[in-house]
């Protein structure tokens, strides 16, 4: 390990889901989406490519910035007032590119409208007749235009915190109203799902303790008031630093689009579970300094996963970052936290600030995978991979029949032996040719946002992991944020990984 460490993580992605509901003003149904990818580029303003890494001003990251040495910080951000918004027309603002009018970079000063040093260059790869094609980004000022309606007032107060309040707080066009039961069944590991604040450590941590330590999140209530359903309820957390236990209560009221049962916030995957979100807002009224049971949500954005899990279960965060960490020690610190494949102590990671930043130079958009965000650590499996096709001599010794692989060849091909003896019989000569693999371990993870799973080094099929007291399928072809990937993809895509112990 280096003798300086880096920064304890600071973390911000935004599900991108749910932000796009934030600006559109109301949830949107996603499953009669037949293009989702289209629609999150249409509403975000944004190529899907460039979603997962603030190098690019992804809205994803909104409201935050990258300083000097590439640690995410908040961003001063003015609403637009009404009087001042962009009325010029879309013409004026995207005119369309004239024939053969462009011959140089710089006639394409007046329609990136910057000066032509300061556009971004997103793409660029060599051209097959010599010279290069370039994709151009948009300048800082034509970018502003583009993000225009993220400055809205009214969209503002849904995204970031603004002033502070102790009397209550509610976004435009939501409302607080209680939608369901704190338990549909228990806490479980798939149930917390990341809504539209950058609060993606605190989602990861809730998963992470549901998983390893199911018995944390319980449901302590008392009524409120003569009327049925009248209940608030006692959620705990211990602060770190000092140990000081910390006691907040929180009704079952969570933000939902007003008229609808569509959550702004964090969520459940079981229709009608509200516990994720009640953690949330009880989470608010510990960062925020309130025991108001509306408070302001925003101030979640941004955050330390390990710290996140450590406060949920009353331990000490403990850190390691993957720069001074080599692949096989990175899964042998998991399984080291693991019995029977499941992690028993609350373990999550966390990706790069940016690509740019990993000693690999990545594309996280090209694996799947999201700069600056948290994802939860549920142990580890084991698998192979294919690592090509081998040919195998075999021959025939005595009259039994029996086919035997050459010495050279002995380990690999005994399965394939066995299984040929039929057709090698009365045979004195065979080549056979294979597929060979070999075992593989990787680490299992969970994105959040309950999808968008990893692309790269990945483990596909079903896995079994021990669940307490029963083994659990997980089927990694399902779209619900789990995968699993080797330990060389870990380390380049992720700056480190932390454990509650």
């Amino acid at each position: 390990m280096p003798d300086q460490q880096p920064d304890a993580p600071f973390l911000t992605a935004r599900n991108p889901y749910a932000l796009a509901e934030l600006i559109a003003g109301g949830p949107i149904d996603w499953q009669a989406v037949t293009d989702r990818r289209h629609l999150l580029e249409e509403v975000l303003r944004t190529p899907f490519e460039q979603l997962f890494d603030p190098k690019f001003d992804s809205p994803v990251y909104f409201g935050f910035g990258r300083d000097r040495r590439g640690q995410m910080k908040p961003k001063a951000i003015k609403p637009n007032k009404p009087e001042r918004e962009d009325v010029r027309r879309d013409s004026e603002r995207f005119p369309d590119l004239e024939d053969g009018g462009i011959q140089r970079l710089a006639d394409l000063a007046p329609y990136v409208g910057d000066p032509i040093g300061e556009v971004p260059i997103r793409s660029i790869a060599p051209s097959r007749a010599g010279g290069y094609v370039v994709e151009i980004g948009e300048g800082p000022k034509k970018r502003l235009d583009t993000l225009l309606p993220f400055y809205d007032e009214r969209v503002l107060g849904r995204l970031i915190h603004l002033v502070v309040r102790d009397l209550g707080w509610t976004p435009d066009g939501a409302a607080w109203v209680d939608t369901g039961q704190y338990f549909k069944e228990a806490a479980e590991f798939f149930d917390p799902v990341q809504g539209g604040l950058g609060d993606c450590w605190l989602i990861a941590a809730e998963s992470s303790v549901a998983w390893a330590l199911p018995y944390t999140f319980a449901q302590r209530s008392r009524a409120t008031g003569s009327a049925n359903e009248k209940f608030t309820n006692l959620i705990e957390f211990v602060d770190p630093a000092n140990g000081n236990k910390l006691q907040f209560e929180a009704t079952d009221e969570t933000l939902v689009w007003s008229g609808t049962t569509s959550p702004l916030y964090a969520r459940s995957s079981e229709v009608s579970e509200i516990w994720p979100a009640v953690v949330e807002k009880a989470y608010a009224m510990w960062r925020g300094g309130t025991t108001h049971d509306h408070p302001d949500l925003t101030v979640l954005n941004g955050g330390d996963p390990v710290h996140a899990s450590a406060a949920l279960v009353g331990r000490s965060p403990q850190y390691t970052w993957t720069a001074g960490t080599t692949a096989a020690n990175l899964l042998n610190l998991v399984k080291s936290h693991c019995v029977s494949y499941r992690t028993v102590d609350p373990m999550t990671a966390w990706t790069y600030g940016s690509g740019d930043d990993s000693p690999d130079k990545v594309t996280y958009a090209d694996a799947n995978l999201v700069a600056s965000h948290a994802y939860s650590v549920l142990g580890w499996a084991r698998g192979s991979r294919l690592l090509g096709s081998v040919d195998f001599d075999r021959v025939l010794l005595g009259n039994d029949a029996l086919a035997r692989p050459l010495p050279a060849t002995r380990e690999l091909a005994a399965d394939v032996v066995e299984n040929q003896i039929g057709r090698l019989a009365g045979t004195h000569g065979l080549r056979f040719a294979f597929p060979l693999r070999v075992s593989q371990d990787y680490i299992v993870l969970r994105n959040p946002w309950g999808s968008t799973e990893a692309t790269v080094g990945e483990l596909t099929g079903v896995i079994p992991l021990r669940d307490v007291s029963f083994w659990r399928s997980i089927d990694l072809g399902v779209v619900d944020g789990v995968f699993a990937i080797t330990p060389a993809t870990f380390k380049s895509y992720f700056a480190g990984i932390g454990v509650a112990v």
